[in-house]
């Protein structure tokens, strides 16, 4: 089966003001495609921009991933779960979307990525490429690369230039290496048995 590929431009993107106001969402992709939030999707991936501390909405029956893009960062009050702080970007942090969340800023607005996957039939793995350190990826049923700093390449589809806030989705990829003088967010989708 030949693999499909979304490359995908900010331009592309959906921005969704918060209803309480605290902020905005920026959906870069969903599947399926055109899905709300309160559809059941398989997968989303978005970038929100928090404005002031507060609590996030919650997404039962999905695997969630929070990784710091920009700004002061925030610490997540998870409840009985415990909490996590995103205070340096780049460092993923994973929960379950049922899980009571609250985020506290830790020195203003600031600007996260975000992956939610429904625990049911998909788990998802974020991991990051760093600069100049050439990052081999297995092949998985699919693949997203964020470009979230410079300009990174894609290598085993040919080569895919991905700059700053773009982003290469592929279905079924095979084998792919990133590399460059930027920083990537790499998200690995795995079905589940």
């Amino acid at each position: 089966m030949p693999s499909r590929l979304r490359h995908l431009k900010a331009a592309d993107y959906r921005v969704m003001p918060w209803k309480n106001g605290g902020g905005s969402t920026t959906e870069i992709a969903v599947d399926p495609p055109g899905a709300g939030v309160a559809d059941a999707f398989l997968w989303r991936l978005s970038l929100a921009r928090v404005e002031r501390s507060g609590p996030f909405s919650p997404f039962p029956g999905y695997e969630r991933s929070i990784m710091l893009m920009s700004g002061g960062g925030m610490a997540l009050d998870f409840g009985d779960h415990g909490g996590a702080r995103l205070e340096r970007p780049f460092e993923p942090v994973g929960f379950q979307g049922e899980w009571p969340t609250t985020a506290t800023l830790l020195g203003g607005p600031s600007e996260d990525f975000n992956v939610m996957t429904d625990r049911a039939r998909l788990r998802h793995e974020l991991t990051v490429s760093r600069p100049l350190a050439p990052l081999e990826l297995p092949p998985v049923p699919a693949v997203a690369i964020l470009c979230c700093h410079g300009r990174v390449e894609v290598q085993g589809l040919g080569s895919q230039a991905l700059m700053s806030r773009e982003t290469l989705i592929v279905d079924d990829p095979g084998p792919l290496v990133i590399s460059g003088p930027g920083i990537a967010a790499v998200v690995l989708f795995q079905l589940r048995s």
